[in-house]
């Protein structure tokens, strides 16, 4: 390939554009806005009914609304002082006046909008002011995990569920390639070199990070001129509702194709990542200062100014879970302020804004973050304390030695689903952390979407909360909103989730979706007896109300957690099963035959289950990537990517199922059961044979078996199959209901005899465990403790234990 080397400056000519500074969009555009949501949400009938007004914000410039009654009988006067608050007014209407919810939904069906007729009137006006400056939304991993195939539709939506939210900085990432390509290719590269750099559409996340490249690539044809097409459709709504969004700058990964254009660039290789071989590893990183990458920082942000405007707020990591070259307090200094230099040169008014994820690194003491951050003026930085729920920095760094920053609800890795989230952290956590400190934001900063709703909806609604408030009364509330009506069972259901599953701030992986082993790491779960009863109270709910969208997503999502925790019990019996075969060398299949097949029906039932809501499908996500190709060969493409991401992540399982989906069913009954099958069968045969397992020989069959998966061609459901209600109270009745009879011996227990080992099983609800103890001929009992025993008659005192015996 020929390119001309170019000196700094005609590069610099070649970039030479008028900027086009993006200027809120007038009040009365704004009110247009919210109109047009309005509409979209409740009915074109209802735009009349409110009457929107502008009202001044804050002396700090923080969001105001107010709630009152209308000019005209019957109205609803909103006002507010942007788009966003007039929204947020509309939803807080919706939520404590109407008793409506609006959330995560395919198709609304996240929302439930039994609008009163009329409309309830505010006894009194309602005044709300926000505590903080900015309401932030998404994590620079969320495009790609949550947001990879959104089409326009989809867009919209989310940007209506912004604004309701009291969103106001929302990360602006789509279309970057587009700006990107066009700068490269000014300066000399062509699309081949490229196409070797840009990664496939559902890992261009850890592409602009710099931790790897060229994976699920080539970028299909029109990939780019799409993406920015649909960016300019999202900046220009988000503008009309008062937004401010968070474009891009240059972070320092570069092709290597630049090494042509600049030589003696200052390039080095940034480290595996991953377990990535050298063509995807192990991108090439400029660095900061070095002046080749001022050059580059300006002409992007030139470039995308003039394509998109700008909001003057840029995110840019450039050591995000990298090691600087150096820690050397000058080196440190210069790098960061090479940063901010690089976007001043194009925008003089620029706002840089960082992740504070770096700071955990180890390399990160005081004396290199002082260093760091002292080098950019406290009103030149906004930085985004990534996971304050869990992991906050500001609080050991002096507030990041003077720069606003954002208290942020990261909660999820890779889309990692369970139950949990600590709501009481959420709901104190940033009314006391506000308080002498620097801080001027809340955020929620998932990897992934469209799932704990309860979580965001209350870290979001923290945004408009001074004032401490009663947790259970709100999520009284929040119930009744949720699924249109006060249901007593509903309501202790989220208590108990409250003072339980909703108490954790961390997970880990349920073991359906791991790579099938004998011996598996999982966290005890010790909330396994409280979701059973949850899990109950929700099948009874069922029968008096009308099952509206939310409480079905709801009922699924339990039901597919109690089976994934019953799934950790029979795995522990089927492991001890195993190790009694490996250590006796008898004949263990009568039992272990049993327990495999109670296994698989489980997942059988799991991806049953799913399969009733379009919330948990994996065709929406497959049908989705196709619908950007436009070839078979580019929609095959496509495909790859969106299987690959979830399961193996990248060509030989590099981070195998750090985006696993154990809430998809084509995914649980079409991969997963694949894998446990597969797994399942090689051990059956080696206990009938009673040879030894090729464990070896499995992990390479495995792995083909999940290759092959990725690059299949097969297309999924779109369109949910069952009804959730039947099916959900069915398996209620399956697998946590039993006739079969046990003797009950109080304040008795049996010492030893643990048919177990001394594990304990996740579950203590009396019918789970005599199912559990059914599976297994070797079982003569159990205590209330979750022990199985396998010998009762040597009966002890034990206060409080109560022992059932087989009758």
């Amino acid at each position: 390939v020929h390119v001309t080397l170019m000196s700094t400056h005609t590069i610099l000519l070649l970039f030479c554009v008028a900027l086009a500074a993006a200027d809120p969009a007038p009040i009365a555009d704004q009110i247009k806005a919210v109109q047009g949501l309005i509409g979209r949400l409740i009915g074109e009938s209802y735009v009349e009914k409110f009457h929107l007004e502008e009202i001044a914000a804050t002396s700090g410039g923080k969001d105001v609304f107010e709630i009152d009654s209308g000019p005209q009988s019957g109205q609803i006067t909103l006002r507010g002082n942007t788009g966003v608050a007039m929204a947020s007014a509309l939803n807080w209407y919706l939520k404590y006046y109407c008793y409506c919810e609006v959330s995560w939904g395919n198709n609304g069906t996240g929302d439930q909008l039994n609008v009163p007729n009329p409309l309830p009137q505010p006894k009194e006006k309602l005044h709300m002011e926000s505590p903080v400056k900015y309401k932030y939304y998404m994590n620079v991993c969320t495009v790609s995990y949550s947001m990879a195939w959104w089409d326009w539709s989809r867009w919209q939506r989310e940007i209506d569920w912004m604004a309701l939210q009291g969103i106001n900085l929302p990360l602006s990432f789509t279309g970057q390639e587009f700006i990107w390509a066009k700068v490269f290719m000014q300066m000399g590269l062509d699309e081949s070199e490229l196409d070797e750099y840009f990664s496939g559409p559902a890992f261009l996340a850890w592409n602009r990070m710099g931790n790897m490249r060229g994976w699920g690539g080539p970028l299909v044809s029109g990939w780019r001129q799409k993406q920015f097409d649909l960016q300019k459709q999202i900046l220009a709504r988000q503008r009309d509702f008062g937004m401010t969004s968070v474009l891009a700058g240059f972070s320092g990964h570069v092709p290597e194709a630049i090494k042509k254009v600049f030589p003696d660039a200052n390039l080095t290789r940034s480290p595996d990542w991953g377990r990535f071989n050298d063509t995807y590893c192990c991108v090439y990183l400029l660095s900061p200062v070095d002046h080749v990458f001022q050059i580059i920082a300006k002409a992007y942000v030139q470039v995308q100014t003039q394509e998109f405007g700008t909001d003057h707020i840029y995110n840019v990591d450039t050591f995000n879970e990298m090691t600087p070259a150096s820690s050397d307090p000058i080196y440190l200094a210069e790098a960061s302020g090479a940063v901010l230099k690089g976007l001043q040169a194009a925008d003089p008014d620029a706002v840089w804004l960082m992740q504070g994820w770096l700071f955990l690194e180890g390399f990160w003491g005081p004396s290199e973050m002082k260093a760091y951050l002292n080098a950019i003026p406290n009103d030149k930085m906004i930085i985004l304390d990534l996971a304050t729920e869990t992991r906050p920095i500001w609080s050991r760094s002096e507030s990041y030695y003077g720069k606003p920053f954002v208290w942020c609800f990261l909660h999820n890795f890779g889309g990692t689903r369970a139950l949990y989230g600590n709501l009481t952290r959420i709901a104190t956590g940033p009314l006391v952390d506000r308080v002498n400190s620097t801080m001027d934001g809340i955020g929620i900063t998932m990897e992934a979407i469209e799932q704990n709703p309860v979580a965001y909806q209350l870290m979001l609604e923290m945004g408009w909360r001074s004032e401490s408030f009663s947790l259970s009364t709100w999520l009284a509330d929040y119930s009744h909103r949720r699924y249109g009506a006060v249901n007593n069972d509903l309501v202790e259901a989220w208590m108990i989730l409250m003072d339980t599953l909703y108490t954790i701030s961390s997970t880990s992986k349920s073991q359906v979706e791991t790579r099938p082993a004998i011996t598996m790491g999982t966290n005890y779960g010790p909330n396994t007896t409280a979701l059973v009863e949850v899990w109950r109270l929700f099948a009874n709910a069922a029968n008096d109300i009308k099952p509206v969208g939310p409480f079905l997503y709801d009922f699924v999502d339990v039901t597919r957690q109690a089976l994934l925790n019953l799934f950790a019990d029979f795995h522990t019996m089927f492991q001890i099963s195993y190790q009694r075969y490996q250590l006796n060398n008898t004949d263990s299949s009568l039992e272990f035959d049993g327990l495999t097949a109670q296994m698989l029906d489980l997942i059988d039932d799991l991806g049953k289950i799913l399969a009733t809501d379009v919330n948990y499908l994996l065709g929406t996500w497959i049908a989705s990537a196709r619908s950007w190709g436009d070839t078979n060969d580019e929609k095959n493409q496509l495909e790859l990517n969106a299987r690959n991401q979830v399961t193996l992540w990248g060509p030989r399982g590099n981070i195998e199922d750090y985006a696993s989906k154990n809430g998809w069913s084509g995914l649980v009954s079409d991969y997963y059961r694949s894998r446990w099958y597969l797994f399942i069968t090689r051990l059956t045969a080696s206990i009938h044979d009673k040879t030894i397992m090729d464990f070896d020989k499995y992990e390479a069959d495995l792995l083909a078996m999940e290759q092959k998966w990725s690059y299949t061609v097969k297309s999924f459901p779109t369109e949910p199959v069952g009804d959730t209600v039947s099916i959900g109270q069915s398996l209620v009745r399956k697998w946590a209901t039993t006739e079969s009879r046990y003797i009950v011996f109080n304040d008795t227990d049996v010492p030893g005899s643990d048919l177990l080992w001394g594990k304990q099983l996740w579950t203590k609800d009396v019918d789970q465990l005599k199912l559990l103890c059914d599976c297994d001929h070797l079982c003569m009992g159990f205590n209330s403790n979750g022990y199985l025993k396998n010998a009762t008659s040597s009966h002890q005192h034990s206060s409080g234990t109560v022992l059932y015996v087989k009758a």
